[in-house]
């Protein structure tokens, strides 16, 4: 019989000690010792107006029940893009500091501009992942590079962290027949012959069902990424959902966005000094056929984001029944602001009644561009915050560190045997209880689309002179401040040209500066 020392007690009880903190630290979140299940819902270019709980006539009930029993932020951010704001939502960081500076067509050689995210930089679903998480990605993952010139390996999203995943890797093209489709490992082919009632975001929310459902007998925690393709174009649903949004589409651009409008300022999501600009001569123009495709375009849009919401509620009925809803943190956002990319007559004015009140589109840096709407639920810890609103300003680059510190696990200390560098990001998580968002710079570029923003003051550029607006007095943009306060100019530009060489945004690709 073996005697057991004094030394192997020591070693004994040292070990209870490392599985008790380790358990400890995979078991406590910021409200208690049980971690909750994270869901990030992504909408694709879908504005900052649509949802009914932000103003818009679109009826999506299932996701303003996350605004009523959450909150809503009036200030929030993206970056002007699809995939720049996917690699920043998942990473906490800048996306050029990622690699994402541009999209992912072009591999420029240069460590902010390669089209592929880098993997210097822990995901979400990693870091969610080493403290046993179960992860799943459903819906648009664009953040593989498609350039075949490139020597990087593609990376898809179960080599970042998910353990399943379903959707398109690059763009789906067609929501009746769609391309760049993946399941898991496996790519599927482009000629895959789909049955007639195939609509994709049906299929996406189907996915995340089967997720979910999946999740429930595994007795932990998961994170779900579900990245839905719509509202993006091509503008297309069932004839039926089209026919059941026909009618309000009727009375015209004009009266329609002055409705919007109004509900914002009753909602209390517009901006106190906001004005919508004149844009009756534009309609105007517009001949009767010109109107009739403006109002069938909108109809088709309006019955693409009803569908998504109607998957959300089935979604939400599924976690309802598995009693994970209410320990369910649920975050709800849009890559970027609407689009004029619809290839018709007039689609100007359905990105513009989509960004009520705000002008600029995506991949503009104006407000438009890059306002987004963000719904933070968890009906088990913020009953008493339930329909509250928070305005000030902050970014998609927030989201991640608001993810950790909601669940209590940790941005990891070493990745991919480097110290990763720390999320451009802060956790909401005050903000969300109650406390003003704290002042911060924010900073933008895409495409030479450039941005910086600090205290009330914001310095524009898009493919042209700087100009500068005093978002207090003029959230809207719609005076150029830069002749009367050159000094404010001269300020901010020096502020985002420092923040454009700590992340290699300058020189940009192109550029004889830049050697490509």
């Amino acid at each position: 019989m073996k005697i057991v020392g004094f030394k192997d007690i020591i070693r004994f009880c040292a070990g209870i000690l490392v599985v008790l903190s380790a358990t400890r630290s995979v078991s406590s979140s910021l409200f208690g010792t049980e971690k909750p299940n994270v869901i990030v819902i992504m909408a694709d270019d879908l504005g900052y107006s649509d949802l009914s709980c932000y103003g818009g006539e679109i009826e999506t009930p299932n996701i303003d029940r996350f605004a009523e029993e959450g909150l809503r932020f009036t200030g929030f951010k993206n970056t002007a893009r699809c995939a720049p704001s996917r690699a920043s939502l998942l990473t906490g960081r800048y996306q050029h500091s990622v690699g994402v500076g541009r999209m992912t067509a072009n591999d420029f050689k240069r460590p902010g501009y390669r089209g592929q995210l880098s993997t210097e930089a822990p995901t979400l679903a990693e870091i969610f992942k080493s403290q046993g998480y179960g992860t799943g990605m459903v819906g648009k993952w664009h953040l593989t590079v498609h350039d075949k010139s490139s020597k990087q390996k593609r990376l898809y999203p179960c080599d970042r962290g998910f353990d399943h995943f379903y959707g398109t890797w690059w763009g789906a093209k067609d929501y009746f027949k769609p391309q760049f489709m993946m399941k898991n490992h496996q790519l599927i082919d482009d000629n895959t012959k789909y049955p007639d009632d195939f609509y994709l975001t049906h299929a996406l929310s189907d996915s995340a069902i089967e997720f979910v459902e999946a999740q429930s007998n595994e007795k932990k925690p998961f994170f779900l990424y579900l990245a839905h393709y719509a509202p993006h174009a091509p503008i297309q649903a069932p004839e039926e959902r089209i026919q059941n949004c026909l009618e309000r589409y009727k009375p015209g651009f004009v009266q329609l966005q002055q409705a919007r409008f109004d509900r914002q300022k009753k909602l209390g999501v517009a901006p106190n000094n906001a004005v919508l600009r004149n844009q009756a001569g534009s309609w105007n123009k517009l001949s009767t056929q010109q109107k009739n495709t403006w109002m069938k375009t909108m109809a088709t849009y309006a019955a693409m984001i009803e569908i998504m919401d109607d998957g959300i509620g089935q979604l939400i009925d599924v976690l309802k029944k598995n009693g994970q809803y209410e320990d369910t943190v649920i975050v709800f956002l849009s890559d970027n602001g609407s689009t004029p990319e619809r290839k018709n007559v007039g689609a100007n004015l359905c990105a513009s009644l989509s960004n009520t009140p705000f002008s600029g589109v995506k991949a503009q840096t104006l407000e438009g561009g890059i306002s987004s709407p963000f719904i933070f639920s968890w009906p088990k810890k913020l009953a008493k915050y339930a329909g509250q609103i928070r305005h000030g300003h902050c970014h998609i680059i927030d989201v991640l560190p608001t993810c950790l510190e909601a669940t209590g696990v940790s941005f990891p200390d070493s990745f991919n045997d480097i110290t990763p560098k720390k999320p451009d990001g802060v956790s909401l998580m005050d903000a969300v209880k109650g406390k003003e968002l704290e002042k911060r710079s924010f900073f933008w570029e895409h495409g030479r689309s450039c941005a910086v923003y600090e205290d009330g003051w914001k310095l524009v550029a898009h493919r042209q002179p700087w100009k500068l607006f005093d978002l207090n007095n003029d959230p809207v943009e719609q005076s150029d401040l830069s002749k009367e306060y050159p000094e404010n100019v001269a300020s901010l530009k020096a502020l985002w040209e420092k923040w454009g060489r700590k992340y290699d945004v300058i020189p940009f690709p192109g550029s004889k500066k830049s050697g490509k």
